[in-house]
This record gives C-alpha cells, structure tokens and sequence, in this order.
C-alpha cells in the first residue's frame, strides 16, 4: 500500500460511526506465546468516541503541519528502525510470523464486566468498519501507550478550593501508533513491535536462516559465526535476510566479488573466514540488505535497508 492509500484511512475514518473502544492488555511468555486481554469501554455523551475517532482523524490529515506529514514511504517490515517509515506486515509476509488471530480473538472476547481500573491496560483499541470505494474494511487503531493512569499535581476546583485529584483516569491518546486494516498491520513507530513482541519473531527468524547458512559450504568458522550472527543487534538485521543472496554465494567467483568489494577475508579454498569477529559481521551485512556498492565513488556502503528501485 502506498504512503497516500494510508493517509486515507485517516481521511476517511469519521465516515464510519459504529466504533467500539476497548481496553487491552498482553502477556508474553515462552510457554503460551502472547495472551491479549480486553475490556469494552463507553464513553459518554454516547457521541464521544466518534469525536475522538474525529480528532484522531483531524490530526493526521489536517491542513498545515500534520502527524503524518513525518513519513516518506511505507515498506515492509525489515528490522530497520526509521523513524519517517511506515512498516507493514502483510498476510502474505513469510519473513516475520506474527499471532493476529490471537489479539482478534482477544477482541473479540472482549469483557465487560471486570473492574477496567484493576486490568493493568497496556493499550486501548478502536475497532469499527470502513468502505473504501465499494469494498468494506475492519479497521483497528491501537494506541501504546497506557490508558489508565493516576494524575499527579492536578487539581479540581470545588467550593472555591482546588481539590487533588487521587483516582485514576481514563487518557485516551490521540496519537496512533498501530494500524491494522483487515489483517496488514502497519506501525507508525516501532512501539507497535512490543504488541506481537516482534523480538520473538525476529529471533526465530535469525535462528533459521542461520542454520540455512550453516547448511551451506560457504563459511569456515560455524560456530563463530553463529554465536555473532545470533547476538547484538544482528537478529534484529536477520528480518531481511536474503535465501537469493545465499544461494548466489554458493559459487566461488561471487565469494570473491564479496570478498574483494566489502573486505570479508577468504580462506585459501575460497570459504569465507568467519574466525574473526569483524568479517563474520560484513557477512551478515551483505546477506541481511545492509550493504551496497556506491557505484560513482566506488565504495561499500552500510545502509540501514533497501527495497527495488522505482524506474
């Protein structure tokens, strides 16, 4: 989707009316993967969540300086971390595994009868339907950041004196960090990533293409390289890692051409010497997109990622 199809979600959100809000909370763990948990709230006057669906909207798409105004491009998620990106992760994404149908399930057991102050809210969603030309859309705003919260140094005026504020509050905050239209999610920013704890993901990810490398006859310390391929911020770069590179690298003269334009050292039968730090990293760098030639300087580059060049 393109960085303008996205801003017309929020140009069109007001159109839909039957918005649901809910509170949500998520646990991780090794044993039962991501739990999410949710509480409906309402909100009155019963036409307040269409205004704050309104002022979300308003502050996207306005006029002037916006909040979208920041981004230059939408692109899948790589592990990069740009902050005027927007990261999708389609169905379709085989790279990164995530556990939608868990947070829809979460939604959609939603509960409404628990005390919402006691849930220890994570974040709060928006919920509701959207036609796009003909077609109908569920669409889902998450906010990261915590709804519930106890005001410190906040005073109501009450029989001429100002009255401390004790209780917790409802915040709900119009910046939106977390969209999902129908099953794409797109992150606005990387708080998102701690919603399908995407360091899992990325990990599993790391852990496989790993053993792909290591499956082929192309590196001569396996032990070295898996203990940097799989530590630091290098899972995290494993997001895009390329099987094409790999399989390319299987043939000697591309080892060499790597070799002789990043400096990644070989050994004498032409295997990539992974007994050092410093080159088992280039290699990770060159399978993973982060390094490219600068073809009028003739020089290697480390970028933070790369997608096809628009002719």
């Amino acid at each position: 989707m393109s960085l303008e199809s996205v801003k017309n979600i929020f140009l069109i959100l007001p159109d839909c009316v039957e918005w649901h809000a809910h509170l949500l909370k998520y646990t991780h763990s090794k044993k039962n993967g991501t739990i999410y948990n949710c509480r409906r709230i309402e909100l009155e006057p019963r036409d307040r969540l269409l205004s704050l669906v309104s002022e979300i909207s308003s502050e996207y798409t306005k006029e002037g300086k916006n909040k979208f105004d920041k981004y230059v491009d939408v692109r899948e998620y790589d592990g990069t971390c740009s902050s005027n990106t927007i990261y999708s992760i389609s169905e379709s994404n085989n790279d990164v595994i995530i556990d939608l149908d868990s947070l829809f399930q979460g939604i959609a057991n939603t509960d409404s009868e628990s005390n919402p102050l006691e849930m220890d809210a994570k974040a709060y969603v928006l919920c509701g339907s959207l036609m796009n030309g003909r077609e109908t859309h569920q669409i889902k705003l998450i906010s990261m950041m915590s709804p519930i919260s106890t005001l410190k140094n906040r005073f109501m005026h009450e029989k001429g004196k100002f009255i401390e504020i004790s209780n917790k509050v409802l915040n709900l905050r119009t910046t939106i960090n977390v969209v999902i239209l129908d099953r794409t999610v797109y992150f606005l920013d990387m708080s998102g990533e701690s919603l399908f704890n995407m360091e899992r993901a990325y990990r599993l990810k790391c852990n496989e293409s790993v053993a792909d490398i290591e499956g082929t006859n192309i590196i001569s310390d396996t032990a070295m390289f898996r203990d940097i391929a799989t530590s630091g911020h290098n899972p995290r770069r494993f997001v895009s890692f390329s099987k094409t590179k790999l399989h390319l690298l299987e043939k000697k003269k591309n080892r060499e051409k790597v070799a002789m334009h990043f400096d990644v050292a070989l050994t004498n039968d032409k295997l990539f010497d992974t007994s050092k730090k410093e080159d088992a990293e280039k290699l990770v760098k060159v399978l993973c997109g982060k390094a490219m030639w600068d073809i009028l300087e003739e020089v290697p580059v480390e970028v933070d990622g790369s997608k096809e060049w628009e002719r």
